[in-house]
């Protein structure tokens, strides 16, 4: 069995090139996948690195929402002040009213009188 394998690692191509052996061979390959594992961990090192900048970038997107919703609920709180600013505004309004019609009725209720007085 030696024998034959010796044999077949004196095999010669018809070009007359002597073969690298198997251990050149391997070696070889082993290089060449070497390389390109090398290649595929830059490329996952790219992949992360932009993931990780998706991630920062997503995480700046939220704290502005935030900060706009913040906003939003000061805006909200201004408005709701507002409102009830206008609402104490319309009850001085009707009260102001209310003491005008009682002036006027007083008003009216002193000319009644006058007009009594001068029979």
């Amino acid at each position: 069995m030696s024998q034959e394998l010796g044999e077949l690692g004196n095999i010669k191509p018809s070009n007359g090139e002597v073969p690298k052996s198997v251990g050149e061979n391997l070696q070889t390959n082993s290089a060449k996948v070497e390389g390109e594992n090398a290649s595929v961990g830059k490329a996952e090192g790219q992949l992360g690195k932009t993931e990780g900048q998706l991630g920062k970038t997503e995480g700046q997107l939220g704290k502005t929402e935030g900060e706009l919703g913040k906003t939003e609920g000061q805006l909200g709180k201004t408005e709701g002040h507002l409102g009830k600013t206008e609402g104490q505004l319309g009850k001085t309004e009707g009260q102001l009213g209310k003491t005008e019609g009682q002036l006027g009725k007083t008003e009216g209720q002193l000319g009644k009188f006058e007009g009594q007085s001068d029979i």
